[in-house]
C-alpha cells in the first residue's frame, strides 16, 4: 500500500460516523478471525492427525463461544451485508 493509498483510507476512516465506524470495525475484525482461523485449521491438518484437529477446533469454538462470549458468524452471511453498510 503505497503512502497516498494510506493517507486515503485514513481520511475515509475519518469521515465515518460513530456508528458506521464500529460497523466497519466489526467486519474488519470478523475478517481477521475467519482469517486465522483458515490458517491454523491449515496448520492442524499438516500437523495433526484428523481425530486430534477436530479436538482443537472444538476446544477453540468452546473458548470463543463459552469462554469469550463471542458467536460463530459466517463471512457468508454477513460480509454483504456489512460492506453495503460501511460504503465499501
Amino acid at each position: 500500500m503505497t503512502e497516498e493509498q494510506r493517507r486515503r483510507a485514513f481520511q475515509k476512516v475519518k469521515s465515518m460516523s460513530n456508528k458506521i465506524f464500529w460497523e466497519w470495525m466489526n467486519m474488519i475484525h470478523s475478517r481477521a478471525y475467519a482469517k486465522a482461523q483458515q490458517h491454523y485449521e491449515e496448520a492442524m491438518s499438516i500437523v495433526l492427525q484428523p481425530k486430534q484437529a477436530a479436538a482443537v477446533k472444538a476446544k477453540a469454538q468452546e473458548i470463543r463461544e463459552h469462554w469469550d462470549g463471542m458467536a460463530t458468524i459466517t463471512m457468508n452471511d454477513t460480509e454483504a451485508a456489512e460492506l453495503k453498510q460501511v460504503g465499501v
